[in-house]
């Protein structure tokens, strides 16, 4: 039994196998290498369906990348049981030795792709960091900062850490500004204010609601917390309208206090 195990092996490790393994295995990453830039390539093209387009890729190479592994076992190698079981037996016990990480971060990665707490496009924050995921990997997940700055986690760290996703799958996100005023203001004109000047912002989405939610807070004296609650069109531009926003209100309450200090009309 031991002779016909080395015989296996020996057949196992045949050149032409190995090459023909290679081979297949090099060409389904040019493939996929292919994918992902026409992937990249219609994103950017209708960028209102980018968040669709970029979803599709990850579940495709994990999908891709099993079939590959299945053929080369299945067709090419062709190893028999007996061969299988004790190279799975002695791979199982080096994976448990030395390489328990690699297989949690992998075994998060595909629990990722199927359960899919977010995707690519979807805003995300693990730790202290918030960004767009770009890439979603068996080892490993990209987000990229508004630092312009790309972080790369294992993907064994959102087994046991919070993540907040902002969009869910979609392209709007719901942007909060919060404006830290006197007490004493017209809360009826501030709130049709800052409404306005978020309606006027052109990172809104216009087809979702603008609310603006009213606190009282009395830590350091009376004073009124106003909070905007808009959509931006595209998450790419949340910072954005967020400092839109924030301007256009600014410039209108600038405006309101000169009118009220000196008469005449309002500046437009």
């Amino acid at each position: 039994m031991k002779e016909d195990l080395i015989q296996s092996l020996k057949a196992l490790f045949d050149l032409q196998v190995i090459l023909e393994s290679l081979a297949i295995v090099i060409a389904a990453w040019l493939l996929l290498g292919g994918m992902r830039r026409l992937s990249n390539f219609l994103a950017d093209r209708f960028p209102r369906r980018r968040v669709l387009i970029t979803n599709v890729f990850p579940l495709f190479r994990l999908i891709a990348w099993i079939g590959v592994i299945g053929f080369v076992l299945s067709v090419v190698i062709q190893p028999e049981l007996k061969t299988l079981v004790a190279i799975s037996a002695t791979a199982g016990v080096a994976l448990g030795l030395g390489a328990q990480e690699v297989v949690k971060n992998i075994l998060a990665g595909v629990l990722i792709l199927m359960d899919r707490p977010f995707r690519v496009g979807d805003m995300i924050k693990v730790d202290t960091y918030y960004g767009e995921v770009v890439q979603i990997g068996l080892r490993t997940s990209r987000i990229q900062t508004f630092d312009d700055s790309i972080v790369t986690i294992p993907n064994g760290i959102f087994l046991s850490k919070t993540v907040t996703n902002s969009n869910s799958g979609e392209l709007t996100e719901q942007v909060v500004v919060e404006f830290c005023l006197p007490g004493h203001v017209n809360v009826n004109d501030m709130k049709n204010l800052m409404k306005e000047a978020a309606l006027c912002s052109p990172y809104v989405c216009r087809k979702k609601p603008v609310n603006v939610l009213v606190e009282d807070r009395y830590e350091y004296g009376f004073l009124t917390i106003f909070k905007v609650k808009a959509y931006v069109m595209d998450v790419r531009f949340e910072r954005l309208m967020a400092s839109d926003i924030t301007e256009r209100i600014k410039d209108e309450i600038a405006a309101s206090l000169l009118h009220l200090h000196f008469g005449g009309p309002r500046p437009s």
